[in-house]
């Protein structure tokens, strides 16, 4: 029998963490007090991680994406103006486009790569000036996605978020991507809403998530009493008791543990792959990344990869744009789209190496000689 590899972690982890699923089942039998311990505990632990301003400004939502359509609808009013990076998933776009007519919105400046450009040397330019040159009088709020769900780029939220307090915008960035992988500082940086996922680094459900709210966007939405309207009812007891048990998991096997054997299999993926003939990585090399890979090749369409992967050697991907339109547009890859892979802490270098072995085995249709100007550095 097929062993199965699955490396479509960021689309929903497999496996959860050790006892989450079992834990979201008790949970639905917990009675009301031990319940409502359970979820303030829940709130206090995405606080902790995020740094945030306290549990009692965390909201769930039913996934990330609902947490972008209630406070964007919320906080956008007629006659704002956005700042938005071009690296943005459907879920946000969509929003924008939505409310076109009303809002308006300006795309960061964004290198192949999928990182924002502050400033252009060539011009002599320095400091903020590529972001200065889009502002407006009435420019409102800077949208950041903390990192890709295309190519795994991490984006410079803690730099927009430095410009957004010197101009007295408000900083809502998406860190759905990054939880886990990637230190967050939401106080510190000065994030107003801090949106986020239970799914990839968190090990839990992606069909919980919510987001966080400074004391500054509390006034756009209601107040600190307000907020409460904002949260899913019911409450998705099973799934935040799942989230509730991963965050256990993540202190019991060290956070540190977590994403650095993650990304060590993203690095290790990288530089065995971008040998294969007829591979090419987007995106960036082996820094400034979270585990998620994406390829284009030579020798066959992603879709028709995905599918011949997962037949003939049992490894699970995901192919086509990913739910984010805009950033395949930034990294060059639209319409086509990506093979894309995702890691977490329980894949293993055995998997890897299966990737690779089935990559090599697929080149033999392709005579095509590797693009080396597409090759990652490091």
């Amino acid at each position: 029998m097929m062993c199965t590899v699955y490396l479509d972690q960021v689309a929903k982890p497999v496996p959860m963490a050790d006892g989450a699923e079992a834990a979201g089942k008790q949970a639905v039998s917990m009675d009301k007090e031990n319940l409502q311990a359970m979820i303030q505990h829940t709130k206090e632990q995405l606080n902790s991680l995020f740094h945030g301003p306290g549990a009692d400004y965390v909201v769930f939502t039913e996934g990330v994406g609902a947490a972008f359509d209630k406070t964007l609808r919320s906080i956008l009013k007629k006659g704002d103006h956005v700042l938005v990076s071009p690296m943005e998933s459907d879920a946000v776009m969509n929003i924008l486009k939505d409310m076109e007519g009303d809002v308006a919105y300006s795309l960061l400046p964004c290198n192949e790569k999928g990182q924002l450009v502050l400033f252009d040397e060539e011009k002599g330019e320095k400091g903020f000036e590529a972001v200065e040159r889009l502002m407006r009088p009435n420019t409102k709020a800077i949208i950041i996605n903390h990192a890709s769900e295309v190519c795994g780029t991490v984006l410079q939220v803690k730099e927009m978020a430095e410009f957004a307090r010197r101009k007295n915008l408000l900083m809502i960035a998406n860190t759905a991507q990054t939880a886990a992988f990637v230190p967050i500082f939401m106080n510190i940086w000065g994030i107003d809403i801090l949106t986020f996922s239970g799914g990839y680094g968190l090990l839990a459900s992606e069909k919980i998530g919510g987001f966080i709210a400074s004391e500054k966007a509390c006034e756009f939405l209601g107040g600190k009493e307000g907020l409460q309207s904002f949260e899913m009812n019911p409450l998705d007891i099973e799934r935040i008791g799942q989230l509730s048990r991963a965050f256990e998991f993540i202190k019991e096997t060290r956070l540190f543990n977590l994403c650095s054997t993650a990304q060590k299999r993203a690095e290790q993926f990288i530089r065995k792959v971008q040998h294969v003939n007829g591979v090419h990585i987007i995106g960036p090399g082996y820094k400034d990344r979270i585990p998620v890979v994406s390829i284009q090749t030579d020798f066959m369409d992603e879709k028709e990869l995905e599918e011949t992967l997962k037949k003939q050697y049992g490894i699970v991907i995901q192919s086509g744009l990913h739910g984010a339109e805009q950033a395949h547009k930034t990294l060059g890859t639209w319409p086509r789209g990506t093979a894309r892979f995702s890691f977490t802490y329980f894949n293993t270098e055995s998997d890897i190496d299966k990737i690779t072995q089935a990559l090599w085995q697929l080149t033999v249709h392709s005579d095509k000689v590797p693009d080396v100007k597409r090759m990652p550095k490091e």
